[in-house]
């Protein structure tokens, strides 16, 4: 007696053959190492946000400490830079981190009359050079500067 299926019916039901496998499994490959890479580059800026954020915190540190200091202080008289004896700093303010924290002190009178601006910028490298800038006013000592 004869079947009635056709021949090829019954090879594709026996399974899958070799070339199938293998292109199933490089293609499950290439996707697993899609993920990795993605991953990777998740955690680098994962890592960039906080870094980020550490220095946004040292910059408004030095800045509400400058705006503290009594009016006349040394630390806010004019000048062109002023580096932050402590450097390079951790993110929570201590010796020994990747951060490098300058502030500079406007001439008197300036941006307008009695005050003074005061540019904090905190800097980091990573994988490459950032920066990051704040800027607050101060009262000058005396009215005007």
């Amino acid at each position: 007696m004869c079947s009635a299926r056709p021949r090829s019916a019954k090879r594709a039901a026996r399974g899958f053959s070799l070339l199938e496998a293998v292109a199933a499994t490089a293609f499950l490959a290439v996707a697993l190492m899609a993920f990795a890479a993605n991953t990777i580059w998740l955690t680098r800026d994962e890592k960039s946000a906080d870094s980020t954020s550490a220095a946004h915190a040292l910059a408004q540190q030095k800045l509400e400490q400058l705006r503290s200091t009594p009016l006349g202080a040394a630390a806010v008289a004019p000048n062109p830079l002023y580096i932050d004896p402590m450097n390079p700093l951790r993110a929570d303010g201590t010796t020994g981190g990747t951060f490098t924290r300058k502030w500079t002190v406007s001439n008197n009178d300036q941006p307008t009359f009695g005050l003074r601006t005061v540019t904090v910028t905190v800097s980091w490298t990573d994988s490459r050079f950032h920066k990051t800038t704040l800027a607050a006013y101060i009262r000058c000592s005396t009215i005007p500067c």
